[in-house]
């Protein structure tokens, strides 16, 4: 009977070392635990970039806008003979309301020569600044607003110079060049018309002036 109870207590004693080392070895996964904040700051990045490009891309779009409004052009005219006309009148507008309203101004700078026998001559430099205003009615038609003020040597005294004042007002039709811009042709009439004017009547002593202009855009469609 000992000699049993010693076997028994033998068989306890491994059964008991055996199930302490299988539970021992047995594998438990780690738990995972999800960092809410570490997410929330991965989206918040990404959102941010995505609102960067965002602005981004609106900035340029805006940029683009702008280019697309500008308007370069101007009045250009050469004459040569007795009487030597040369007029380079650059012109920078701004369609302030797109496709409607359109405004701008530049400087005035005419070259001209009187040749009033075979061995005389007189020649003379106006310059000056110009601001008009178009409207755009329907398609090209407009109506237009031109305001000059110059100054030149009096028509009666060349030894003199005077600012003169030219309000013309009247409308037009910009009629495309394919599609880098538009000429303009105006049939204007000038209000302040008085001895010193320089612009004097196309069609005959009545203050009625035709004048023909370029316009070009800056940005592409």
């Amino acid at each position: 009977m000992p000699l049993l109870h010693s076997r028994l207590f033998l068989f306890f004693i491994l059964f008991f070392a055996y199930s302490y080392s299988s539970a021992q070895d047995e594998y438990y996964p780690p738990i995972e635990i999800n960092d809410a904040s570490s997410t929330t700051e991965k989206t918040g990045k990404q959102d941010g970039e995505k609102a960067q490009e965002e602005d981004a891309m609106t900035a340029l779009e805006k940029k683009k806008e702008r280019l697309k409004r500008l308007r370069l052009g101007g009045i250009f005219g050469v004459q040569f003979g007795n009487f030597t006309y040369v007029n380079i009148s650059p012109t920078v507008g701004y369609m302030v309301i797109k496709d409607r309203l359109e405004m701008g101004g530049g400087p005035i700078m005419i070259y001209q020569r009187f040749r009033y026998n075979s061995f005389g001559a007189y020649n003379f430099f106006v310059y000056g600044a110009d601001v008009y205003t178009r409207g755009f009615l329907y398609k090209g038609l407009f109506l237009e607003a031109r305001y000059d003020l110059v100054n030149k040597p009096s028509y009666f005294n060349i030894d003199r110079r005077l600012n003169v004042h030219h309000l013309l007002l009247g409308g037009g039709y910009a009629a495309p060049i394919s599609n880098i811009g538009v000429l303009n042709v105006s049939l204007l009439y000038n209000v302040l018309d008085n001895e010193e004017s320089i612009h004097r009547g196309t069609f005959g002593k009545f203050p009625l002036i035709l004048t023909i202009g370029f316009g070009f855009g800056i940005g592409r469609n």
